[in-house]
């Protein structure tokens, strides 16, 4: 809403407005300004006829509102551009009056008593002067972003407030465009929402959908130490240390760290003291790993992170490099681990299968041996008997 966020080109409008307001119908003026910005908008929007492109512009209601005054009123206006800063006097004297103005007191009536519109829309009493399919889109998907953080799965983990949801909402729209490439994979966004939301078909899960075909004391197809659930599957110490799922995270969470460092240097120098605070967050401790390390590699950015970056850099530089590199990060998980496990997984299924048939096949012979044993014993009886 940009009645709450003053802007210089806001304020020529404004200017603009309520010197057309002040004139009489029928008159013909000459506007001096050194806004190419506010003579563009004019010959584009107000000086030809009406377009609905006007209506996606930011302060949209005010240019309606000269649009009004200036044919109701019936005005023939001229513009001439003024250099800026160049010596001229009448310029000068309107910075000044405009500089002056701050420090006179606030005028009685409000902003909105100048617009003349057809339709003013408002939330929360105020005029929405932005592209007004986009503040709708934008109040929609903060409360569907609202809905998302209050699931049960994330409220489970920990308090809604321990993690930086407009980040994790800046990953998600990263994570959908970097898909459309051509060099991106379908599976990767389907993964990446998976261990978000901890849908991973592992086999704990599997177990839980379908206890008659997933056994429930089977473990790891790996290491056959532990239950396979989302958090084994990158602690997993499997038989060969070096290539284990552990070893592997553990070498891409220490390559995030790093380039994380890497590419924040290269917009401030780091302190040592900021070096040291950054090592010391409980998300790099991926020896453990911690809980905090564990959420990341989901994609759920630790507030603790992202406040700590905060003290030197944008939030929107954050994310957009947190982002990046924690789609790089997953991609990796997806081609090192998951995908490599998932090969493996299948052979160990299919031989628990080819395991389970053969001892069908063996309890329905030993059966049928049984059963005939059963029925030839007494006509042998029988036949010993009569003999």
């Amino acid at each position: 809403i940009p009645t709450t966020y003053p802007s210089a080109f806001r304020s020529e409008i404004f200017a603009l407005l309520s010197a057309l307001k002040a004139l009489p119908p029928h008159s013909s003026v000459v506007i001096n300004t050194d806004c190419a910005s506010l003579i563009s908008f004019w010959h584009q929007f107000i000086d030809k006829p009406f377009i609905p492109k006007l209506l996606r512009q930011p302060n949209h209601l005010l240019w309606l509102s000269v649009r009004h005054y200036f044919y109701t009123k019936q005005l023939s206006v001229t513009f001439q551009k003024v250099s800026a800063h160049s010596g001229n006097m009448l310029n000068n004297q309107v910075d000044s009056l405009a500089k002056d103005a701050h420090f006179l007191p606030q005028p009685t009536f409000t902003p909105i008593a100048l617009l003349k519109a057809p339709c003013i829309i408002s939330y929360d009493s105020l005029p929405v002067e932005d592209n007004i399919r986009q503040f709708f889109k934008s109040i929609y998907e903060a409360r569907n972003l609202f809905s998302f953080s209050s699931l049960s799965r994330f409220s489970l983990l920990a308090p809604i407030n321990t993690f930086d949801w407009e980040g994790i909402s800046y990953w998600l729209s990263r994570s959908k465009v970097f898909t459309t490439h051509n060099n991106g994979h379908k599976g990767l966004l389907a993964f990446r929402l998976k261990i978000l939301l901890d849908m991973l078909p592992t086999l704990t899960a599997l177990q839980k959908r379908d206890p008659s075909s997933y056994p429930s004391d089977w473990l790891c197809a790996l290491c056959h130490s532990a239950p396979e659930d989302l958090n084994h599957l990158w602690t997993c110490p499997y038989i060969i240390p070096d290539i284990s799922p552990r070893s592997i995270f553990q070498k891409l969470m220490l390559s995030f760290h790093d380039k994380c460092i890497a590419q924040f240097s290269e917009i401030s120098p780091l302190s040592d003291q900021f070096l040291s605070d950054f090592a010391a967050l409980d998300c790099w401790n991926f020896t453990t790993p911690s809980l905090p390390c564990l959420w990341l590699t989901r994609g759920l950015l630790p507030v603790d992170l992202t406040c700590l970056l905060q003290q030197l850099f944008s939030r929107k530089k954050i994310f957009e490099i947190l982002s990046s590199l924690l789609l790089d990060f997953q991609e990796q998980l997806y081609w090192d681990i998951w995908m490599p496990r998932n090969a493996f997984f299948h052979l160990w299924l299919e031989s628990q299968e080819h395991v389970s048939r053969n001892n069908r096949r063996s309890s329905i012979s030993l059966s049928s041996s049984v059963s005939h044993l059963s029925t030839s014993g007494p006509s042998l009886a029988t036949v010993s008997q009569d003999s």
